[in-house]
């Protein structure tokens, strides 16, 4: 029995196949729409990993922090910017660098690379602002909340340690960005959403959000006057309380 017309024209569309110019345009629209959805998740993720993986950094050096007091007589390691007195302890320089950091902000071959600094709070060389540094492990006061490492600006050798403090007869402010960036103790930086990782003296690791606006301005050299961050700033009085003795 033969086919009628019309059900020879169905055949002829059938067999024809593929999609229609309209057809590929929509499927085309919902690819981009999914893409423009997907893509704000997948680079929030793959922040998170960074930071993640930023913090899992500062858990290893912290305890080779630790370490490196066990093995010299209680005595803390100086906080130079290279963190050269923990290399021997840790087995690779990757653990130095924070993926967050792109190659070319570094300034130095990989073993000489720090993300990372130690406050000045910690054995530092000289006494900043009034605050005497500790010099042994034991001597620390209330470990839990004295911080040791934290995220810091690189692409610069940094010859002093982590101080961000700056304080005029009782009050304290923003240490004011200096030149050339090698002398410069402000170094403090937002890469991980807004916000940075840091270790404590009793080993123990956490995420700080910066609260104020204006620390994340000061940060982004977008306020020239420290002054003007550093009144009723929460962060200050955070940083001051976990820097001070």
């Amino acid at each position: 029995m033969g086919l009628s017309t019309r059900e020879k024209t169905h055949v002829r569309r059938s067999c024809g196949g593929g999609f229609t110019l309209i057809e590929l345009l929509v499927v085309i629209s919902i690819i981009a729409v999914m893409m423009s959805i997907s893509l704000p998740a997948l680079t929030s993720a793959q922040k998170q990993a960074e930071a993640v993986h930023c913090l899992a950094n500062e858990r290893t050096l912290t305890l080779a922090w630790l370490e490196f007091a066990v093995d010299n007589d209680d005595r803390l390691c100086r906080p130079e910017g290279t963190l050269t007195p923990l290399r021997s302890y840790i087995e690779t320089d990757e653990v130095f660098q924070c993926k967050a950091v792109a190659e070319e902000e570094y300034a130095y071959p990989p073993s000489r690379r720090s993300a990372y600094g130690i406050s000045n709070t910690m054995n530092g060389l000289l006494g900043r602002d009034g605050v005497a540094p500790y010099e042994k492990l034991h001597g620390v006061e209330q470990p839990a909340g004295m911080m040791v490492l934290v995220d810091v600006i690189v692409g610069y050798r940094r010859r002093e340690a982590f101080w961000p403090l700056l304080r005029e007869q009782e009050t304290w402010m923003w240490r004011p960005w200096s030149w050339p960036p090698a002398n410069n103790l402000q170094t403090m930086t937002a890469r991980h959403n807004n916000g940075c990782n840091m270790s404590f003296a009793d080993g123990h690791c956490e995420y700080r959000c910066w609260r104020d606006r204006r620390t994340l301005e000061l940060i982004a050299g977008e306020i020239a006057d420290p002054r003007k961050a550093s009144s009723g700033n929460v962060d200050l009085d955070y940083m001051v309380e976990i820097l001070t003795r």
